[in-house]
């Protein structure tokens, strides 16, 4: 198995700056939460108004975030032992904040939890299996394979990885690209398949870098990292607005211009790797209280998307009063970090309690 080149060797030295992007990734993630269930932006084909426009292309720009969360785990997962525990507390965290978030608001009479339906109930209380939050059923679903794939990828010579790759990226991502028409099986990268991809993407280039990347000085290939995010994130809303028009005049193709603001659309797993390896080769030495934040990121999304607080935080901040308004952007960065601050600290206190929680458990073993 080849040695990791310059690329991969510098990236594995600052580690802070992939905590950063998972600071920035959760950002764009509930960015993107603003203007789909606070906002409810209007789709491309009914409204070209600037205003719908500009945050269309916001949104294509953080399409990538959901990607470079899950490259970030591949990308350390695939060199190191895995473990049960790991496994236990990770599904613990999303029972706690699954069960717990809906129980208080409950009993502040928020939330009405008695007179809900058995869907939502299971929901609730069986998160992982019923998917209150889709992406921690597939990234805990992601955990539990990988050992399977850590095994192929360190396995496998780069001729024979690369070929597996390109069929992966060709089968869930190139062909849904261009096809017109339903795949039946398709989740529009919502989970665990994709995020199978994606983590043998990071493993791929943890061992080889990016093959189109020839250079090894970090400054360049940063700049050709966010070279990439930004074109092919552009890429993303041109496509979407150019089939905009077809459906406008003709009202066929609709499924094709919703397609390209999906996680497994081409643009945006390019996009993906772009900004990913950008990131990565920041000169960004390790700061603890950075990385002491991003440990909670995973806790501001089971938080600010539980299916008791995910509409309810949309309408205490006033979203609905700003739609239309020229001073909305700005109303969503103050929502954001609002949102992302509250989280942090609420999870802050949840990892206080688990850590004293295991400390029993640490003097019997």
């Amino acid at each position: 198995m080849s040695n990791p080149d310059v690329q991969t060797n510098k990236i594995k030295l600052r580690q802070s700056n992939f905590e950063l992007l998972r600071i920035v990734s959760m950002c764009m993630i509930i960015a993107m939460h603003y203007m789909t269930k606070g906002m409810r932006i209007p789709k491309l084909s009914v409204d070209h108004s600037v205003h719908n426009i500009f945050f269309w292309i916001i949104y294509a720009f953080c399409l990538s975030s959901v990607n470079a969360y899950v490259f970030i785990s591949g990308y350390f997962a695939t060199d190191s032992k895995w473990n049960i525990g790991k496994l236990i507390r990770l599904w613990a965290e999303v029972l706690v904040y699954s069960i717990c978030v809906p129980l208080v608001m409950s009993a502040f009479g928020i939330f009405d939890l008695a007179g809900k339906d058995l869907s939502v109930k299971q929901q609730i209380f069986l998160p992982v299996s019923y998917e209150h939050y889709w992406f921690a059923t597939a990234y805990i679903m992601l955990f539990i394979v990988s050992p399977i794939l850590n095994a192929a990828i360190q396995k496998l010579d780069k001729k024979v990885f690369k070929m597996v790759l390109i069929t992966l990226v060709a089968v869930f991502c190139g062909f849904k690209s261009i096809n017109p028409y339903l795949i039946p099986w398709d989740k529009y990268g919502n989970d665990v398949m994709w995020f199978i991809v994606l983590y043998v993407t990071a493993g791929y280039i943890r061992l080889y870098g990016v093959p189109f990347i020839k250079t090894k000085d970090p400054k360049k290939i940063k700049t050709y990292g966010f070279a990439a995010y930004v074109i092919f994130s552009l890429a993303t809303f041109m496509i979407a607005f150019a089939y905009s028009f077809i459906v406008m005049n003709t009202g066929k193709l609709e499924y094709s211009m919703d397609m390209t603001y999906c996680y497994n659309y081409i643009t945006i797993y390019i996009a993906s790797i772009g900004l990913f390896v950008a990131f990565a080769n920041m000169d960004t030495k390790g700061r603890d209280l950075l990385n002491r934040i991003a440990a909670c990121t995973f806790g501001v999304y089971l938080l600010h998307d539980s299916i008791a607080l995910r509409e309810l935080w949309q309408k205490v901040l006033g979203i609905e009063c700003a739609a239309g308004k020229w001073w909305q952007f700005f109303h969503m960065l103050l929502c954001i970090v609002i949102v992302f601050v509250i989280g942090v600290l609420i999870d802050c206190i949840r990892n206080g309690i688990f850590k004293a929680c295991n400390k029993p458990v640490k003097k019997v073993r």
